[in-house]
């Protein structure tokens, strides 16, 4: 697939080429490093094995032309801990391939779709108006607490059928869960709380799984119920593997709307010119949401597994290698937009990476677009005519871009 002599890939050492995201620094700023890493090894062997794929292009042709697959040939995950068992995204609809991956995605897209969205809007309209009455009132807020952490986990906690009692320890357990994604090259603390979080969700949810097939609602894992009794086959899906979706699907629809609030947020504070267009010009409120997630992603990278070798810059990359999809370097990439690194609320279709692609393409796309859409315009309108003041930012323990706290005063 390269118009470039291949080389052989399959020796070396690798090299964080200065891009390290375990480093304890790396998300404050990372778009530097990822923008060199890009420009000086696009194809990138890493020094714990997984390939880093890093222009927009090359991101497009494995999703198009490469056989891939989510796990090795052994059937292991790449990225999970092996002691990781009880809750593990092994059996999720995002870790699966083929016929099985598509029946579960068909089981989520039952509630996660174009109604469930219109169902949800107005409950969202509600929380972000009340969200924004209080911080006007108090002459500031704290972002994320109050807000970008606030509006989606009333949702999520509404689609899912989790009571409004239990929301803090639902916050409490995704936060800690998303590291299992690459828990395999996190420090064993880290991985221990994350392996908790697993035992806890796993209990809760197997629990609400017993209790909806006795009596049913209209929540999540309500339809993922009788989505399976109507599916016409012949196996059904057993509690734990139904209990793995509405974790997975809860923690993944979750955790990274918070991000897509709270960075785009920051990033309209940041430039001040920007939000007054999104002031002046309320048409470019979903473009805003683009360029949000082109500009400052919550998730930096996703996985694949080659099932054959794949030809890409000039290498040849062997079977059963585990590619690292740079969607943050891509949403940078020179070759696709121009001048990547300013952030504009007006750019020409802002067609970013940041929603994966192929078969495993982000199903909840449409719920956080509304869910941002009605943030910053809600808190566009209403900061009109005031200073804003940003304080301290401290990050979360989220495996995502995900900011813990940010304090905003008002004047």
């Amino acid at each position: 697939m390269s118009d470039t002599p291949a080389t052989s890939a399959s020796a070396g050492a690798g090299d964080w080429c200065g891009a390290d995201p375990f480093a304890p620094d790396f998300r404050d700023d990372p778009y530097p490093a990822l923008n060199h890493l890009r420009e000086t090894d696009p194809v990138n062997l890493t020094p714990v094995g997984p390939w880093r794929i890093c222009r927009y292009d090359d991101l497009q042709k494995i999703h198009k032309h490469a056989k891939t697959s989510q796990t090795l040939s052994n059937g292991e995950s790449p990225n999970f801990d092996p002691l990781d068992t009880r809750g593990s995204f092994l059996g999720f609809m995002l870790n699966e391939d083929g016929d099985y991956h598509m029946r579960l995605r068909r089981l989520a897209q039952r509630t996660l779709n174009f109604k469930t969205v219109r169902i949800m809007e107005e409950e969202v309209e509600r929380s972000v108006k009340a969200s924004m009455d209080r911080a006007i009132d108090a002459g500031g807020m704290e972002l994320i607490n109050d807000m970008a952490r606030y509006v989606p986990s009333r949702m999520m906690c509404h689609i899912v059928g989790i009571p409004e009692a239990d929301r803090d320890l639902f916050i409490e357990w995704t936060g800690a869960r998303t590291n299992a994604f690459f828990a395999r090259f996190l420090p064993e603390d880290v991985k221990q709380r994350t392996r908790d979080a697993g035992l806890a969700m796993a209990d809760y949810f197997e629990a609400m799984v017993r209790e909806r097939r006795k009596s049913p609602g209209d929540d999540l894992v309500s339809q993922l119920i009788l989505a399976d009794q109507q599916s016409g086959e012949a196996d059904a899906l057993s509690d734990e593997a139904l209990a793995i979706q509405a974790i997975g699907v809860t923690i993944a629809g979750y955790e990274t709307t918070i991000g897509l609030i709270g960075n785009g947020l920051r990033q309209l504070i940041a430039h001040p010119e920007q939000l007054q267009v999104l002031r002046d010009e309320p048409d470019t409120t979903g473009n805003a949401v683009e360029e949000c997630l082109r500009f400052d992603a919550p998730i930096l990278f996703h996985w694949r597994v080659l099932e054959e070798e794949f030809e890409l810059g000039g290498k040849t990359l062997p079977s059963d290698s585990v590619l690292w999809l740079m969607m943050a370097c891509a949403n940078h990439d020179p070759r696709k937009f121009d001048d990547p690194d300013v952030f504009d609320i007006r750019r020409p279709k802002p067609a970013h990476a940041s929603f994966g692609g192929g078969m495993h393409f982000c199903m909840g796309n449409a719920l956080a677009r509304m869910e941002a859409k009605h943030v910053f315009r809600e808190f566009a309108d209403r900061t009109a005519g005031l200073t804003i003041e940003a304080g301290e930012l401290e990050w979360s323990h989220s495996f995502f871009r995900v900011m813990a706290s940010l304090p905003l005063e008002f004047r």
